[in-house]
């Protein structure tokens, strides 16, 4: 990669990187070129550039952003699937991670689904996310039906954690999963981080 590309990616992915943090901080209305121009310390028309509209820039933000969450998704199973963290912690992790942890990208998956309800070109990121849950509890919650209710049920979880707004996880999150698990019958020893789930 020659200078003039390298520059090029950098920016790209400083642009990227301030459109998931206006998200998170902000919300997805704050999220407009000249915001994140602003934000990345960059010029409005290197963001133009790199997204020909503030739509394509927030489709690619949130693409970063659920690859992230799928990513602490499964570094959170395979670290039940060692015996280094019980299922019922690892999913309150991840209920409750975006406020409280140092990466910003899981409020924003609450704002894609959010998101998604308007715009059309964000709901295969929606299906995608779902579909990954899912697979990490299908062995665990019976059918695979019920691990896609299972994952959706816990997209409802992460947004009333958010919406308390508190500092640090609460008591209510951490007994809505375990009656959760319980009533989809999970008590296995982990969701699994199958190769076919990459």
């Amino acid at each position: 990669m020659d200078g003039r590309h390298g520059r090029s990616a950098r920016t790209r992915a400083a642009l990227l990187e301030a459109a998931v943090e206006i998200i998170c901080t902000d919300g997805v209305a704050a999220v407009t070129q000249r915001a994140v121009a602003r934000r990345a310390e960059t010029s409005l028309a290197s963001t133009t550039y790199h997204f020909r509209t503030a739509d394509d820039l927030l489709v690619a933000a949130f693409e970063l952003t659920a690859s992230r969450t799928i990513g602490d998704m499964r570094a959170l199973a395979r670290e039940v699937a060692a015996g280094r963290l019980g299922i019922d912690d690892a999913v309150t992790a991840l209920v409750s991670r975006a406020p409280y942890g140092p990466r910003l990208p899981a409020d924003g998956v609450i704002q894609l689904t959010l998101s998604a309800v308007h715009n059309p070109r964000l709901r295969p990121l929606v299906d995608t996310f779902v579909e990954e849950l899912a697979g990490l509890f299908g062995p665990l919650a019976g059918s695979a039906d019920a691990a896609r209710t299972l994952a959706r049920s816990l997209s409802g979880l992460i947004l009333h954690e958010m919406a308390r707004g508190t500092a640090t996880p609460t008591e209510t999150v951490r007994a809505d999963v375990h009656r959760l698990f319980r009533a989809f019958g999970v008590t296995g020893p982990a969701p699994r981080d199958d190769e076919e789930h990459r």
